[in-house]
């Protein structure tokens, strides 16, 4: 419907993280998955190259992107449609026409013991801001986040802070230092949370404050349930998802914990005063 494709349009526009989002709303239930320039079959030099992979075959459909990016949307059991390819292949490109853009908001975040805070989205332009949190954190609280080499966590930053991949908030003090990263993740078909908080911050409740507020981001894109990955001894992110109050499930592997949430609407207006989780209650790393 033309009214439709009008919402999709104008949230795109708004918000190149709702990519991703209008592309499930207009095509229904499906994984969609993006391949960065030069994994994808193409590069910002090379826009015919990456033209051949504009195509659709039956419940797979791929998109080019304008840095040379490939989009793969996968729909099991059923076949895209002309018409679906077509409006599909329309928000990429008024994506990419619009070019790099966040929305322009800022909370004010109240930590008792702790004081003032601002919390806001996240872009590529905040990645020297995130690489000296980085410096500022412990090896055992980058491990905990990135599970891998310590050395190998700032390597994450620049797909983690894409919006094409997801939406991250920051917590700043009022000096200007991001004390806390938030991400939310398309991950394909489902969606991951992850934090990280600077050791100096942690439980004062900006993790659990990070975390209600991804959550709620989650909510409101309509995403049924999101999941995190850590570790049995991470009680700090242990703590920040049982403090959500929403029904979890566990799973283990080898050492490593996934704690899936099912999700259920949250308020649209966060609690005045205050972060959301009391104090000592999750360190968010």
């Amino acid at each position: 419907a033309p009214t439709r494709a009008v919402t999709l349009a104008t949230r795109t526009a708004l918000d190149p993280a709702e990519l991703p989002l209008s592309l499930r709303q207009l095509l229904g239930r499906c994984a969609i998955r993006q391949a960065p320039p030069g994994r994808g079959g193409g590069s910002g030099e090379q826009q015919g190259g990456a033209a051949e992979l504009d195509e659709v075959s039956g419940t797979v459909m791929r998109l080019p992107t304008p840095d040379g990016g490939v989009i793969t949307v996968d729909r099991p059991h059923l076949p895209f449609t002309p018409a679906e390819f077509a409006r599909a292949r329309a928000l990429v490109e008024l994506d990419g026409r619009l070019g790099p853009r966040l929305p322009v908001s800022e909370d004010l975040l109240t930590v008792p013991g702790a004081g003032h805070f601002t919390v806001r989205r996240a872009g590529p332009g905040d990645l020297e801001a995130a690489k000296a949190l980085h410096t500022r954190c412990s090896a055992q609280t980058l491990r905990r986040r990135y599970h891998g080499p310590v050395g190998d966590a700032d390597r994450y930053l620049r797909h983690l802070l894409s919006p094409n991949f997801g939406r991250t908030l920051v917590v700043e003090t009022t000096r200007g230092h991001v004390v806390g990263l938030g991400h939310l993740l398309w991950d394909g078909d489902e969606t991951e949370v992850a934090l990280l908080v600077e050791d100096a911050w942690q439980r004062r409740g900006i993790g659990g404050e990070l975390l209600y507020r991804l959550v709620r981001m989650a909510a409101e894109a309509g995403c049924g349930a999101v999941y995190a990955v850590t570790q049995a001894s991470n009680t700090g992110m242990l703590a920040a998802m049982r403090g959500l109050e929403l029904p979890l499930e566990y799973q283990v592997e080898e050492g490593t914990l996934v704690i899936t949430a099912r999700v259920e609407p949250v308020p649209a207006v966060l609690p005045q005063g205050g972060a959301a989780f009391d104090e000592g209650r999750a360190d968010g790393s």
